[in-house]
């Protein structure tokens, strides 16, 4: 009889694990762009890992829940690369967006879809705490040199490239 007790509460504690797993909040997903011109276009897939991280250095894949200018998105996620984080100094004259004197992204071709003209997206400020600088290689990405920073608190997760 005990033997049967044991094995009942082992399937009762397998199913109950099984049931948080699918209900609860997820740990890790995948992730991949739909679009034709993809931001980062050497990722196709990248597993999305729902844990805030630790540790934030440039060149991180970060994820995070569409809000303000990005809220039309259709997508759950946004996903960007870390070009920048708290400390580092953000350049942008002219065509030019750097970090710490290195170029990461140049142009604005999509200043008009914010009804701006590239010189008000002008600045050369240190990143504040708690912030991230973020972008797509692809030209046409819509990232921090046209909306700013992201604030740590929105970061969802972040993500591995799998291929």
């Amino acid at each position: 009889m005990p033997n049967e007790r044991r094995k009942f509460f082992t399937f009762l504690a397998a199913m109950l694990l099984l049931v948080a797993c699918f209900w609860g909040k997820p740990i890790v997903s995948f992730g991949f762009d739909p679009q034709e011109e993809r931001c980062l276009p050497d990722l196709h897939l990248a597993l999305l890992v729902h844990h805030t991280p630790s540790t934030v250095k440039n060149g991180d894949l970060l994820f995070w829940t569409p809000r303000g200018s990005l809220a039309g998105f259709k997508e759950k996620f946004i996903l960007k690369q870390v070009a920048g984080v708290p400390g580092d100094r953000v350049t942008i004259r002219g065509e030019d967006v750097q970090i710490n004197g290195k170029t990461v992204v140049h142009g604005f071709p999509l200043a008009h879809t914010y009804r701006r003209d590239a010189r008000e997206f002008e600045r050369d400020e240190i990143i504040p705490h708690d912030k991230y600088f973020l972008i797509g290689v692809h030209p046409m990405s819509n990232d921090s040199r046209y909306w700013g920073y992201l604030d740590s608190k929105e970061v969802v997760g972040f993500a591995y490239k799998l291929f």
